[in-house]
Parts: structure tokens; sequence; C-alpha cells
């Protein structure tokens, strides 16, 4: 786990660094399940583990395994390597390893060992028809259990989400709310998304910005991250002790499918923070915005869209406790 007494040493990335650089982001697509090029030591070395059932992990490689019997999506390799290859480069930059991992199985306790943040990217449903009480991809008690006491203890968790049902798509919080629910948020299935009057080609598609009020020891959050941008969302309910990060545009639109009907928008939260026993959760409110620009399953993909990539080192920085922000043209810390 990393050593949180000295973040930031730096690497001058000019010449050959940059050429090694370069190098790096052309291999974007990590495997995860063999040791990086370098070993590094504990205190230089930030963990990262993604869900293997994410949804847009599965478009991009195969999970350790696959739920018998249950629908799964076909594996194009064309969805997170921009994501990817920005975590190694930016780790380099910041003179860290950034190391990616997957799950290899369910998860437990020893899973979470010496990660520092678990990051999920919409754990995966049964479609087309994905039955209301949940999948085979759906998380067990026993995870819940897991990672709920891995927050406690000081791990982070980024919960990257996505929109509720419509009369022809399906809930895609499903499977999300059970781990939502372990650190008091509650995601709804409602559809939200926006459609400029005009811009009506720009149907469903958000442009967001930060929380222009974060406090002093969150703004790092907002660093060179002006805007966000997501296809849609749910609604989700923060608990008591939470911080709004990011808000849906003014003219959004809440679909409720039970309803069957437009209802008016409960609150303009896209993304929170939630502080939760030693640890963090931040909750976003659609996974698309990470995927590869291009890659059309299973929605067009948004990373070099307005400031999402940047966004999303932002919430991993944060949850390490990577938050100096360096003077305006000084380089790093």
């Amino acid at each position: 786990m990393v050593d949180r007494r000295d973040f930031l040493k730096f690497l001058a990335l000019g010449g050959a660094g940059a050429a090694f650089l370069k190098g790096n982001l052309a291999s974007a697509d990590v495997d995860a399940d063999t040791d990086v090029e370098r070993q590094a030591t504990p205190n230089n070395t930030i963990n990262i583990l993604f869900d293997s059932w994410s949804s847009q992990v599965m478009f991009q490689r195969e999970p350790y395994r696959y739920p018998r019997g249950v629908p799964h999506p076909k594996v194009t390799k064309r969805r997170l390597n921009t994501l990817l290859g920005a975590i190694k480069s930016y780790g380099l930059s910041t003179g860290m390893e950034w190391r990616v991992r997957f799950t290899k199985s369910r998860i437990k306790p020893k899973t979470l060992d010496g990660v520092d943040v678990y990051v999920s990217l919409t754990r995966y449903i049964n479609e087309p028809n994905p039955p209301s009480n949940g999948t085979g991809f759906s998380y067990r008690d026993s995870e819940l259990a897991a990672l709920e006491d891995f927050v406690s203890q000081g791990g982070a968790v980024l919960l990257m989400t996505d929109h509720g049902a419509t009369e022809s798509i399906p809930n895609w919080t499903q499977n999300d709310a059970a781990l939502a629910r372990v650190f008091g948020v509650t995601l709804r299935n409602i559809f939200v998304t926006h459609t400029d009057p005009d811009r009506p080609d720009l149907r469903e598609y958000m442009v967001m910005e930060m929380n222009p009020d974060l406090p002093e020891d969150l703004k790092f959050l907002s660093h060179q991250v002006a805007h966000i941008s997501a296809h849609d969302s749910c609604i989700m309910v923060p608990p008591a002790d939470f911080t709004s990060l990011a808000l849906f545009p003014e003219g959004s639109t809440a679909y409720d499918s039970e309803l069957k009907r437009n209802i008016d928008l409960p609150n303009r939260y896209y993304s929170i923070l939630v502080p939760f026993g030693s640890g963090n959760v931040i909750v976003v409110g659609n996974s698309g915005m990470v995927g590869d620009y291009g890659s059309p399953d299973p929605a067009p993909g948004l990373i070099s869209m307005e400031n999402n990539l940047m966004f999303f080192l932002n919430c991993v920085s944060y949850l390490v406790g990577l938050t100096c922000i360096p003077e305006p043209g000084q380089g790093p810390c």
C-alpha cells in the first residue's frame, strides 16, 4: 500500500524519459495479472484493483470466469486502452507506480490485501432481460462485507455506476445499488439525461460542472477539471455526511420507468464523496465516460470529451492522499 508520508517524487520526463512514456502509452492494455516491469517498493506504489465483472472491463478483457448459464458480452479489447495507458503514464509523472490489477475471484478480505483503491465500472447485468432480484454477476453478501471492512479500515472505493431504466433499456444500477447501499447511498432506478434545446442533435449528452463550492480540502478534485460529460445517469440519494462533487446541468430530465413518465429532478448530484469509517467512497453516475473514444460498446465511450480522463485520475489521486496542486507553470509539486 502507498506510504502517505512521502507522496510525490516527480520525474523529469525529457529525452529518454519522454520516449519511455510514449512507449507505455502505446502498450495501454496492462496485463495486470503479472507484475509490471519495475518492481516498486511499498512507499512508491499505488495499488488499484479493478472489478473484473465491471461492464466496461468485460468489453476490454475476459474476467477470471463467467457465471454459469448467464449471457455475457464479447470482448473487443477496445474499451479502456486510453484509461489504462494514462494511469500508467500518470504514475510515472508522479514518480510512483500506479499498479493496476483485476479481481481474480469473488471478493474476499484477502483480495483487498495491499489494495489502495477498489474501482468498479458498473457491475454487469444479465441482459437483455435481467431479473429484478439480481443476476449471476451480483455482489454476494460476503463481498459487500469485505468491501465495507476494507473502507472502514482506511481503504477507498470508486464506484462508477450507470443509468436507470426506460421502457426500452434496462436498469444498469441493478447490481451497483447493493454496494452503494453499504455506504449509505441509494441508487434510484431513474433515467437522467439532458437535451440542449439549441442542439437537439446532442440528445442524451450532459456536460456538467464541478461543484463551485467545494471545501478547500477537496478542491484538488476539480483541479484541471472544468467540465465532465456523460450520456446519462441515475439518481443517487446521499447519506447525511457527503459532499457533492459534480452537478447535472440545468434542464436535465428524469424518467421513472415505473410511473412511465418524466418526474421532477429529485436532486442534481452526478457525483458525490462519502466518508466512511477511516476511508472514503466516491460515487459517479456513469462509467461510460471513461470508455475509449470511438468504442461503441456498451455505449459510445467519452474519455476524451471535456475533462473526463483528468476527473478519473483526480478521483484516484484524492482517494490515496495525493492532493498537492502544483503552482501554475511550475510543473509537479
